[in-house]
């Protein structure tokens, strides 16, 4: 009985890893798609900041 048991949890066990590892690569893409997002938005005020007035509001802290 107790080999039945164990056949049937080995599907389960197996399905759960899939299942695991199937999350933790959809974590990294999502890390690392954030992360070149956010590299493309800092080349971007780089860029910006280089040409002067970008037509965009400039934001200042004054005291």
């Amino acid at each position: 009985m107790s080999r039945k048991h164990k056949e049937n949890e080995v599907p389960l066990v197996a399905l759960k890893n899939e299942s695991s590892r199937q999350r933790w690569e959809m974590f990294h893409r999502a890390i690392a798609h954030a992360k070149e997002t956010s590299q493309a938005a800092i080349v971007e005020a780089d860029l910006g900041a280089d040409e002067g007035n970008s037509g965009r509001p400039l934001l200042t802290i004054v005291r």
